[in-house]
């Protein structure tokens, strides 16, 4: 009987000591201030958004109309200056045949006064040299001065004429000239029935319909560059201050433990902002500021565009 008691000492003794080394070790643990168990955090967790590294390209047409034909679907994958769809023309292309005709008939007339000045000029030389020849044999008493006079007024009359005909022509020159305008402006109206890519990418949020009435700048849908995206996150103001340009990313599922990529902080905005759509609920939206970044990838680049990712950012 007196060993048991003896034992049960013992077990009360060893109890007293292991919940003063636990109390002693609690107490020293929630001695630590803020600062110090911030010291000791050497990764940051943040929320971010993978995103395109360039901004989306809106599909839209310069002009109202309906959609005649359409080239492309949702989901296909474009490059610049392919062309998307064509609306009807309507008068457009008559326009273009008309100025047309009209700058070809122009170029009729001109070839043919063209052909008169050069007609003119062997005449004017011809009518010239008789009024030398005349004025050598008036020299020689060998020609009346009457002559001679007709010689020169027949010679300064196709000159005058020939003077016409080349400010005539000038001016047609002109009118040709302007012409060739009115054709590049029927031709540029022809253009804005056809709508090209803004840029090489994806199509997405595509609504234009064979058939569909549109107006003009009318959004139909976007083209987004999936290549090479970067992430946008938030990290909290507590730790706002120890992110630094360079610093390594892991990029995980929201949620989830498994690696989705790795990266590296290219951008860090000097001001604090509200948080933004990331965060579902309101209070998470309210509670505090955060600071934005950007993480360039450097593995994993095959994520989905506007999928919500968790950031783990080494801080020490």
């Amino acid at each position: 009987m007196k060993k048991i008691i003896n034992n049960l000492c013992l077990i009360l003794i060893l109890g007293s000591l292991a919940y003063a080394c636990s109390s002693d070790k609690k107490e020293n643990e929630n001695s630590k201030t803020n600062e110090q168990i911030l010291q000791e955090v050497n990764e940051v967790k943040a929320i971010g958004k993978v995103v395109p590294a360039e901004d989306y390209a809106i599909i839209s047409s310069a002009t109202a109309g309906r959609i005649a034909k359409l080239f492309v679907q949702e989901g296909d994958s474009v490059q610049k200056d392919q062309i998307l769809f064509e609306l009807e023309y309507g008068n457009s292309s008559l326009d273009v045949k008309q100025a047309t005709a009209q700058l070809n008939s122009l170029r009729a007339q001109n070839k043919t006064i063209a052909e008169d000045i050069a007609k003119a000029e062997i005449y004017a030389r011809e009518l010239k040299e008789k009024y030398e020849t005349s004025k050598l044999l008036v020299a020689k008493n060998a020609e009346t001065k009457e002559k001679l006079e007709t010689d020169y007024s027949n010679w300064q009359q196709q000159e005058a004429n020939l003077r016409g005909l080349r400010k005539q022509l000038s001016a047609q020159k002109l009118t040709e000239s302007e012409q060739q305008i009115q054709i590049n402006k029927a031709q540029n109206i022809i253009s804005d029935f056809t709508v090209k890519a803004a840029s090489t990418g994806i199509i997405t949020d595509l609504t234009a319909k064979l058939g569909q009435s549109i107006g003009s700048s009318q959004e139909l849908g976007k083209i987004i560059n999936i290549e090479n995206p970067i992430i946008e996150a938030e990290v909290d103001e507590l730790f706002a201050n120890d992110i630094q340009l360079g610093q390594k990313v892991i990029i995980s599922p929201v949620g989830r433990k498994d690696t989705l990529g790795q990266g590296t902080i290219f951008y860090a905005n000097p001001i604090l902002s509200n948080k933004s759509i990331l965060y579902e609920s309101a209070n998470e939206g309210e509670d505090r500021r955060v600071r934005k970044i950007k993480i360039r990838l450097d593995q994993g680049k095959n994520l989905t565009i506007n999928a919500k990712v968790d950031c783990s950012i080494r801080i020490r």
